[in-house]
């Protein structure tokens, strides 16, 4: 029982005090403390013990309270306000561009013909994701697809900043860390999607226990998600400022956080049904997690990890069904992410063609690029016929070169599977 005022020596003390009394007229034996707390209605399965044994069973009962209560506290409150920090956004001028690809492009042809020019090549590809102009590592890396060997190498080049980081501290010291991400589905009844959270900072120590990081190593989860849309908007390049932002201690914003709150609450107000894939990035020390150990401890990172993520994006935005996917580093991330999320839509779109419709075997898929979205429209039909019974997308997988192909060619290998004929539409441009 709670605010108890009972008299007894020690009420007033500035410490814990507490005392076991006895209540003559009700023939009570009451413990209470200064904390406001009354423990009685004792009942002793076997031995009876003594006043003192029973005081300091209920003193530990009160710590435990005590503990308890502070938990409750620190759950319910709110994680101190971060700074947040943007990487630069400003093209350069066309002739500083043009001069910057030519450069970028040079140097892959070098460190592709002596190793030893890697090390530039590496300087070369962070100063270029660094500059805030994504053109310029983009045009270089289509400047050189008639040499696939220096593309490919530029490419692996860009990928390795991103996926294994390494911060300089002002005194010298270098830390090498991995970029991991948990892929994230949700549903949304209303437009518009938020990208900050920052209670998923409380995921930090229960996926560090679930994937039993050292206690010496470091696991800093990125309140700031990624949408696919983000990624695709800047080809990933973004993310190689990510490192040193959450090294300092500060939450990475992708956009400007004003402008895109205020879209934000404009476009909730709308009913916009939608699906929407996203992915949470968490830094880890390199080595920290070996790939093993993270399959082998997915499902109890999942099932310590999703409770705290849905309080997480439900204390910002209102969302329908959530479903949250293993740990992987971050480009195997996006991969699975992608996959499964491409599956997941076309799977849906064809079972209910098929039920409403004449069945599988008379259905056939066309599927044109459109590449403002990054990905595939996949119309499905009857055969022979031009009415369009569904559309579903089928997205590529962001990255800083986006692979078509390789898109194209998962989409073959799942419709095939399905036995559901594919064709293309080329679009034409006039």
């Amino acid at each position: 029982m709670g605010n108890d005022t009972t008299p007894f020596p020690g009420r007033e003390s500035d410490e814990f005090a507490s005392a076991v009394l006895l209540d003559d007229a009700e023939n009570l034996t009451l413990y209470v403390c200064n904390q406001g707390l009354r423990l009685f209605d004792f009942c002793f399965q076997s031995e009876v013990p003594t006043a003192a044994q029973l005081q300091h069973i209920c003193d530990a009962a009160m710590q435990a309270y005590r503990r308890l209560h502070m938990a409750y506290e620190q759950r319910e409150a709110l994680p101190p306000t971060r700074e947040m920090r943007a990487g630069p956004t400003e093209p350069l001028p066309p002739v500083e561009r043009r001069q910057a690809v030519q450069q970028l492009a040079e140097q892959a042809r070098a460190a592709l013909a002596d190793p030893l020019s890697r090390i530039h090549l590496t300087a070369a590809v962070q100063m270029a994701l660094s500059s805030g102009d994504q053109a310029v590592f983009t045009e270089a890396q289509l400047a050189l697809l008639p040499e696939p060997g220096a593309r490919e190498l530029l490419i692996h080049t860009a990928r390795d900043l991103i996926a294994f980081p390494e911060v300089v501290h002002p005194d010298g010291s270098v830390v090498s860390y991995e970029l991991w991400a948990l892929p994230l589905a949700f549903t949304r009844a209303q437009g518009g999607v938020w990208w900050h959270f920052p209670l998923l900072e409380r995921v930090e120590t229960v996926l560090a226990d679930a994937l039993d990081v050292s206690e010496k190593s470091v696991l800093w989860i990125s309140p700031t998600v990624f949408t696919l849309e983000m990624l695709n908007e800047r080809s990933c390049q973004d993310l190689v400022h990510l490192a040193p932002v959450m090294d300092a201690g500060c939450d990475f914003a992708p956009l400007d956080p004003e402008s895109s709150r205020a879209t934000y609450d404009a476009a909730r107000k709308t009913t916009d049904p939608q699906l929407v894939l996203a992915w949470i990035p968490f830094l880890v020390e390199r080595g920290a997690i070996p790939m093993e150990k993270a399959r082998r401890l997915a499902r109890k990172a999942l099932d310590a990890a999703m409770p705290v993520v849905q309080q997480a994006i439900g204390a910002e935005m209102e969302y329908g069904e959530a479903e949250l996917f293993a740990p992987l580093p971050w480009w195997e991330a996006l991969n699975s992410g992608v996959q499964a999320w491409n599956r997941k839509r076309l799977g849906i779109t064809v079972a209910l063609v098929a039920a409403s419709d004449s069945g599988l075997p008379e259905i056939e898929a066309v599927a044109e690029y459109q590449p403002e979205t990054q990905g595939y429209q996949v119309s499905l039909k009857r055969k022979d016929q031009d009415e369009v019974l569904a559309y579903t997308p089928w997205m590529l997988v962001p990255d800083v070169a986006p692979e078509r192909e390789r898109a194209w060619r998962d989409l073959c290998d799942c419709l095939k599977e399905a036995g559901i004929p594919l064709s293309e539409r080329v679009a034409r441009l006039h």
